[in-house]
């Protein structure tokens, strides 16, 4: 029924699944939660905001800083994918240059940001961690949250926005 209100573009991205056996062909059935038949005993709980949580934000000149090593970096980008498009310089090394600053450039990313977004319920729960690892199932016995303060109350789905 929903797939005939989606553009045809949209639905033929989209699977809808009737049952546990035809969601695994798209999903693990060890990562299926056991409420849909898998072996995932995860349990959805949502983390309060902590007061204070957001405060790096009002830190702009760290934020300032950080974000002007950022545009030289991301000048060392350009200048090493402008050569290696246009073949300038040993091609070995201008890749291997090319891939250092592009690592350089996700690590400064997580450097910024605590300064420039918002923590959210996925930072709260410990699915996002500092350096942008991701957990997509964090410990059950506790979550990391941004500064341990917080305790989990269980909802439903209809209690989050």
């Amino acid at each position: 029924m929903i797939k005939g209100w989606l553009d045809p573009v949209v639905a033929s991205k989209i699977q809808f699944t009737s049952d546990d056996v035809a969601m695994e062909e798209f999903v693990p059935k060890s990562q299926i939660i056991t409420e849909l038949g898998g072996h995932e005993e995860w349990t959805y709980k949502y983390f309060e905001p902590v007061s204070g949580e957001n405060d790096t934000m009002k830190d702009t000149a760290t934020r300032d800083r950080i974000q002007q090593e950022r545009n030289v970096l991301i000048k060392e980008y350009e200048k090493a994918t402008v050569d290696w498009i246009h073949g300038i310089g040993d091609m070995a090394q201008v890749k291997l240059k090319r891939m250092e600053v592009s690592r350089q450039l996700k690590d400064s990313y997580w450097q910024l940001d605590p300064y420039v977004r918002a923590r959210s319920y996925y930072d709260r729960c410990g699915m996002i961690n500092p350096g942008g690892e991701i957990r997509f199932y964090p410990q059950k016995e506790k979550a990391a949250l941004t500064n341990g303060t917080s305790k989990p109350v269980e909802t439903s789905p209809d209690d989050v926005d």
